[in-house]
C-alpha cells in the first residue's frame, strides 16, 4: 500500500498494486489481522477516514471512492467522483474532501455532504506535482515535488470552499511524500 490511516482498532490501507483498500484489525499490535478488502479505482494512493466513511484517492482513474466502513468486515462502495488528474493525497474536513492532483498541479474540493452524490465544486492551481494535502482550519497545506526539482509547500485559503485561493508558498528540500501541520509548523517527509 501507499497510504495508511489508523482509526480506532483498524488500519485502512490504500493498496496501489491491487486497486483495493484493505482493513486490518490492529487491536493486538503483535498480531494484526486482515479482515477485509474492497476494490476501489485504479492505483489508489491516499486514504482518509472520517466517521463511517473511508475516502480513497485513485491516481490511475482520477477519482475518489467513498466507502462505507460502518461494518469493517463488510465495507461497501457508496460512490465515486471525478477529480483532477492523478490525485495522490486526500484530506477531509467537515463536508468537504480535498485532493492533491499530481498531474494537473491542482487541488480539488469535493462536497461530500451527501456521500452518495459527491460533487467536485472547485479546483485551484498549486505548485507543480502536488502529492500530499493536510487541512487545518481555514487552510489547506500542499506538498509538491516540482517534478524532482525541490519541494514547494503551498498554502491555500479554503475558507470559501467554492473559491479556494493559493495565498503563499515556501521552498524546501527535494522529494516530499507527506505533509503534516501542527500549530505553527508544517512537517514534510
Amino acid at each position: 500500500g501507499y497510504s495508511i490511516y489508523i482509526s480506532g482498532h483498524y488500519a485502512y490501507v490504500a493498496d496501489y498494486n491491487n486497486n483495493a483498500m484493505t482493513i486490518t484489525d490492529v487491536s493486538n499490535p503483535k498480531s494484526p489481522v486482515l479482515i477485509s478488502t474492497i476494490s476501489v479505482g485504479n492505483s489508489p494512493e491516499g486514504v482518509y477516514v472520517s466517521g463511517r466513511y473511508a475516502y480513497i484517492s485513485n491516481s490511475g482513474s482520477s477519482t475518489i471512492s467513498i466507502i462505507d466502513i460502518s461494518n469493517p468486515f463488510l465495507p461497501t462502495t457508496v460512490s465515486t467522483a471525478a477529480v483532477g488528474s492523478a490525485p495522490y493525497g486526500i484530506a477531509v474536513s467537515g463536508r468537504y474532501a480535498y485532493t492533491a492532483n499530481e498531474s494537473s498541479s491542482t487541488i480539488s474540493v469535493v462536497d461530500i455532504s451527501n456521500p452518495s452524490i459527491p460533487v467536485q465544486i472547485a479546483t485551484t492551481s498549486v505548485a507543480t506535482g502536488p502529492v500530499s494535502i493536510f487541512v487545518s482550519g481555514r487552510y489547506a497545506y500542499v506538498a509538491s515535488n516540482n517534478l524532482g526539482a525541490g519541494t514547494t509547500i503551498s498554502v491555500v485559503d479554503i475558507s470559501s470552499p467554492s473559491a479556494p485561493l493559493q495565498i503563499g508558498t515556501a521552498v524546501g528540500e527535494t522529494g516530499p511524500f507527506s505533509i503534516f501541520v501542527s500549530g505553527r509548523y508544517a512537517y514534510v517527509a
